[in-house]
């Protein structure tokens, strides 16, 4: 066997193990995207609070009495990009929302039990009453 036929059988093992790695990756980031934005309704909890404290895109909420007892306490959240902010139906903005104001927050996932509790992925957050 030549050594320019060595040289290209180990050029296309090369490139085949490039395109392995990057295909994996690929379908790595493919997966976890999907995974993010793929909640289903029986997924996700939803609850009332009112909002306690907004700082920027973090959030203090305090439930309400109507909920179970586990959603009766205080809770924290980061709003992300994804996070619907709705109200009857309508898109609003973050600084639509003000402390005071009665909520409903749907999530998806885990909340971490610290104290006020942390809820790791808001889905959305819908104002509620007359604004």
């Amino acid at each position: 066997m030549g050594k320019s036929r060595k040289v290209r059988i180990a050029g296309v093992c090369i490139l085949l193990a490039v395109v392995a790695v990057a295909s994996f990756f690929i379908g790595y980031k493919v997966a976890v995207d999907k995974n993010k934005t793929s909640w289903t309704k029986e997924e996700t909890e939803t609850f009332y609070a009112t909002i306690t404290q907004i700082n920027d895109k973090n959030f203090t909420v305090k439930g309400i009495e109507a909920n179970d007892i586990n959603y009766r306490g205080e809770f924290v959240f980061l709003l992300a990009e994804e996070t619907a902010l709705e109200w009857r139906g309508t898109e609003i903005e973050v600084s639509d929302l003000a402390v005071n104001d009665m909520v409903s927050i749907t999530f998806a996932g885990e909340i971490q039990e610290t104290y006020p509790a942390r809820i790791m992925n808001v889905v959305k957050v819908q104002l509620l009453g007359e604004k």
